[in-house]
């Protein structure tokens, strides 16, 4: 597959010199907005010629001018503002400055401005360019829990999930290149199968944006998404990142440009590989956590006067060992090993993935489009398709280990149509599932085969009086779910356990709303508030779960009774941005009815001939989640900046008036970056990560106590070199500098082990 993948890379650069060898006389030109900053992607077409082109990053452009055609109609459009169209008398060498302006529209007292950025007031907070430079090589997961109200749950050292105030999983939705991410997500140890190196931006929105976004978001919603390419540079990246703690390493590289016989288009191709071995505590080796990936994206942008097309294609594959440890022949060991808090055996380090482990293939194919008319109406249409491949390996007694104990297929198809008129936005989602299990692993399925069928129809509408914007949403949804599959029941009289066939269809509809405002205060002051109700249709391992979890090493067992999980959840957000400081503090509550969580049942262990679990059971109550992020910045002076962020989460089952499990306790990180050389490019970053006790769960109720609480020291330095006009960076980071002991209560596996030790991370990027 490589060298296809190579052969084509090079076939784009041979075209892409070849085009750009020829040379003709040039039109120069920059184009802005009315408040003179640049206009990316802006469309430039001479009227009656073949000649155009789009604007740059920085909003600059040039086109080939005719011979004998000085005098001439330039035609310039952005979606989002009214096109330019005007006779110009333009000389060799003179730059064309070319304001665009905004779609705008006064009804009595109400403005009513254009905007192509949807839900303003939206809670939201964004990782900046260094935090992402210094994320590169890490999980989807790792990346996000860098953004202010995200934590993670892991399972181990390689499997883990994003949580927003203590909502994970299925409550979380992922947007991957403007697509909702469709995976086996239900499972805790199913992380988000996502290249993080395809992404430039990341982002967290923390109210309950089912309006928009659909169904699920009772959480709120991630974002991971890709600048837009420039056709007028060719540009590239490639990172090589080596690290201790496994012994591996990652390797990236990112092309993209355009060609000049079609200026309007623009290419990115991108591949990335990983390879760890074992991963050691800062005691001990656990053995069999080894990983590998490797992943490709590519994407094409065509633009041309007001209409944008955008097609994305990436495949994401990765093999991860499961903890030898996690998986235990009999109760008596499971128990004693709990007791113990670490493995008995002793490791030895290897690369080698052997059973239990995980292999997961996840493509996802997209085509957009979009479309701005002159009346100021603009459309937007996208098609994703997305098929999920997971297969779970288990040590087995009577056929090979290479034979799958679970294999799934999950395909998914979703078409998203959105109608944008000045401040009014509707839209329709439709959307398909269809989960087969690959017949051949001589097992029962832990979930059985299910249709899903999706309908949802919304409207926002923004409205703005003076400094002061309004904004309410609408939305239906309805779902329909059909399953059939063979499932165990426990048979009173024999006393045996007996197969059957399940066949089950269920409905699900509901509505669901928004209400927000943004107010700013003053020049430097923000308030935002947004309220919103989002509901969830249990999912297919809650309803019918009747086996082994073997990547979390649990039983589970799904309940048919449950219904709709219903939620409202209110969001407040101040926020200052100055010069030398900034402060965003965002306060939080959440009622939740039918709120469905796995709780472990520390009465109850199965034995079955895969091992020996802990038994987790679906249960579900009326839930309040509450609690508080502060992110903190200060510029001290102009070579020192301090940072910090804080969050809290609460949340108690209101039935009866305990703790819920699984909830992530207080945490702090904060730090202090120094720049010392000649560019913010040089800095050496200090970092101090606090995780409190989680005092707040029910005695009783877990195979142990939470952890206590522990204290992590980083360290991250970084320097560009001068390669030519090309600049090398390179990082040393140190994580876990100390090599400290600990356990994290938001661990699956803390019941047998401890987290990874200390990680020294070399990073060397070379960006041209």
């Amino acid at each position: 597959m490589l060298k296809y993948i190579w052969a084509l890379v090079l076939v784009i650069l041979m075209a892409n010199s070849q085009a750009q060898s020829t040379s003709a006389p040039y039109i120069k030109g920059i184009v802005l907005d009315e408040e003179q900053k640049p206009i990316f992607g802006a469309s430039i077409t001479v009227v009656g010629s073949k000649s155009s082109t789009v604007s740059d990053s920085q909003g600059h452009f040039r086109i080939h001018k005719d011979d004998g055609h000085e005098h001439m109609v330039l035609r310039v459009s952005a979606l989002g503002y009214e096109t330019f169209e005007y006779p110009i008398h333009a000389h060799d060498g003179e730059l064309l400055k070319i304001t665009l302006r905004t779609y705008a529209e006064k009804i009595e007292t109400v403005a009513v401005q254009g905007t192509r950025e949807e839900q303003k007031s939206a809670i939201r907070s964004s990782l900046s360019k260094e935090t992402i430079e210094a994320s590169k090589g890490k999980l989807a997961a790792e990346v996000f829990a860098n953004l202010s109200g995200v934590s993670l749950l892991n399972t181990g050292h390689s499997v883990a999930k994003p949580v927003i105030h203590g909502l994970h999983s299925n409550r979380v939705l992922l947007l991957n290149h403007g697509v909702k991410q469709e995976g086996q997500q239900w499972g805790m140890e199913h992380a988000p199968e996502m290249d993080p190196f395809t992404a430039d931006e990341f982002e967290v929105i923390k109210g309950a944006q089912a309006v928009r976004y659909g169904a699920d978001a009772l959480g709120g919603v991630l974002i991971a998404r890709s600048e837009n390419i420039d056709p007028n540079a060719f540009k590239g990246r490639a990172d090589l990142i080596g690290q201790s703690n496994g012994r591996g390493g990652t390797a990236n590289l990112q092309l993209s440009g355009g060609i000049n016989s079609i200026p309007q288009l623009a290419w990115k191709a991108q591949v990335s590989g990983k390879k760890l071995g074992d991963i050691r505590t800062a005691d001990y080796n656990l053995g069999n956590t080894g990983v590998q990936e490797l992943n490709f994206s590519g994407q094409l942008q065509y633009r041309r006067n007001n209409s944008f097309m955008e097609a994305y294609y990436s495949r994401f594959a990765t093999e991860l060992g499961v903890f030898y440890g996690a998986h235990i022949g009999s109760v008596e060991d499971i128990y004693a090993r709990i007791e113990h808090g670490e493995p008995f055996e002793k490791y030895d380090f290897s690369y080698a993935i052997n059973a239990p482990k995980q292999r997961v293939d996840h493509q996802l194919g997209k085509m957009k489009y979009q479309q701005q008319f002159d009346s100021g109406l603009a459309l937007e249409a996208q098609y994703a398709w997305q098929q999920n491949h997971r297969k779970e390996f288990d040590m087995r007694r009577a056929v090979s280990d290479d034979v799958p104990m679970s294999d799934m297929v999950l395909t998914s198809q979703a078409l998203d149509l959105i109608l944008r008129y000045k401040n009014h936005s509707v839209g329709l989602n439709a959307g398909t599932q269809v989960n087969n299990n690959v017949t051949g692993t001589g097992t029962t399925p832990i979930i059985p085969n299910f249709d899903s069928y999706n309908l949802g129809l919304f409207g926002i509408h923004q409205f703005q009086w003076n400094t002061l914007t309004l904004e309410a949403g609408w939305r239906y949804d309805f779902k329909y779910f059909d399953a059939a599959g063979y499932r165990y029941r426990f048979n009173k009289e024999e006393g045996l356990p007996e197969q059957y066939l399940l066949e089950d269809t269920r409905q699900f509809h509901n509505f669901s709303g928004s209400l927000g405002v943004v107010y700013p205060i003053s020049e430097k002051w923000q308030y935002k508030s947004s309220i919103g109700l989002a509901w969830r249709a249990p999912t297919a391992n809650e309803l019918y779960s009747d086996g082994v979890h073997h990547a979390a090493a649990i039983y589970e067992i799904g309940n048919l009774d449950l219904k709709a999980e219903q939620g409202v959840k209110w969001v407040n957000s101040i926020s200052h941005r100055a010069e030398t400081w900034s402060l965003t503090a965002d306060v939080y509550g959440q009622l939740i009815h039918n709120y469905i969580y796995a709780a472990p049942n520390p009465d109850s262990i199965r034995q079955t001939i895969r091992g020996t679990f802990p038994v987790f059971s679906y249960a579900q109550v009326n839930a309040l989640f509450y609690g508080a992020d502060l992110q903190f910045d200060w510029k001290v002076i102009p070579s020192i900046k301090y940072s910090l962020q804080a969050s809290l989460v609460r949340a108690k089952d209101q039935s009866a008036d305990t703790y819920l499990p699984y909830i992530p306790s207080d945490r702090l990180q904060h730090g202090i970056q120094w720049y010392f050389g000649k560019s913010d490019a040089a800095y050496l970053k200090l970092g101090h990560e606090f995780v409190a006790e989680q005092k707040r769960f029910e005695a009783g109720t877990d195979y142990t106590s939470p952890p206590p609480a522990y204290h992590l020291f980083n360290a991250f330095i970084t320097q560009p070199l001068a390669v030519g006009k090309q600049q090398l960076h390179i990082s040393l980071a140190v994580e876990n500098l100390f090599n400290t002991s600990y356990k994290d209560y938001m661990d699956r596996f803390r019941y047998y082990a401890h987290r990874p030790g200390r990680n020294f991370i070399l990073s060397l990027n070379f960006k041209f």
